[in-house]
């Protein structure tokens, strides 16, 4: 597998581009977090929709958690971009044996209360409209192996444009708090926050 660095150049220049890219794509990015992360480490569960993703996550770092970010990518595609290494990205590759030393790496991460953790445990990249989300079961895997100190927070980025030329960008938080961490209850509790969410995107 290959491991995360953060060589300081390379950290810089993604928060940079994180930023100026949203800007570029969006009219706004709008946040709803009130998430208090001092003293966890964090495991930052999000929906997957488009390229952008890794990216929305970086911003939501920058804005609002403030850890030292590492995110989890599927091996092929970060071995054709080894440059995301060098600001916080993981690898893992599906259907072979270094899948259990991924997740335990990934574990191992979330022992440091200034680490967080992003995955997405939905594997690919799917329609923002596709409901409900399903989960693979690596995340439960993760998540036995972390400090019992890990906050688990997820979050729900939407875009929508109303009426201007770009769309919102709109992303909302909240600690998952349930005793319960398999992934089905992970999937049940995130699909319940994703329809709240959708709601709340609608107009009143």
């Amino acid at each position: 597998m290959i491991k995360a660095r953060h060589i300081p150049f390379f950290v810089r220049f993604f928060s940079f581009y994180s930023r100026n890219g949203l800007n570029r794509l969006f009219h706004s990015v709008d946040i709803d977090c009130t998430a208090e992360t001092s003293g966890r480490p964090v495991l930052l569960i999000g929906n997957h929709f488009s390229w952008w993703d890794g990216f929305i996550a970086y911003r939501l770092n920058d804005l609002r958690l403030h850890k030292k970010f590492h995110i989890m990518m599927l091996e092929e595609q970060l071995s054709s971009r080894l440059f995301l290494n060098k600001a916080g990205a993981f690898s893992i590759k599906r259907g072979s044996r270094s899948v259990v030393e991924s997740l335990h790496y990934a574990s191992s991460l979330l022992h440091e209360k200034e680490n967080m953790v992003v995955v997405y445990p939905q594997g690919t990249i799917a329609s923002i409209h596709q409901r409900p989300v399903r989960y693979e079961k690596g995340v439960e895997r993760i998540i036995a192996g972390a400090s019992d100190k890990l906050m688990i927070l997820f979050y729900v980025a939407l875009p929508d444009w109303y009426s201007e030329k770009k769309p919102i960008l709109t992303m909302r938080v909240i600690e998952y708090t349930a005793r319960e961490r398999s992934a089905s209850d992970l999937e049940e509790s995130y699909n319940i926050f994703l329809n709240e969410c959708i709601t709340r995107q609608i107009p009143s």
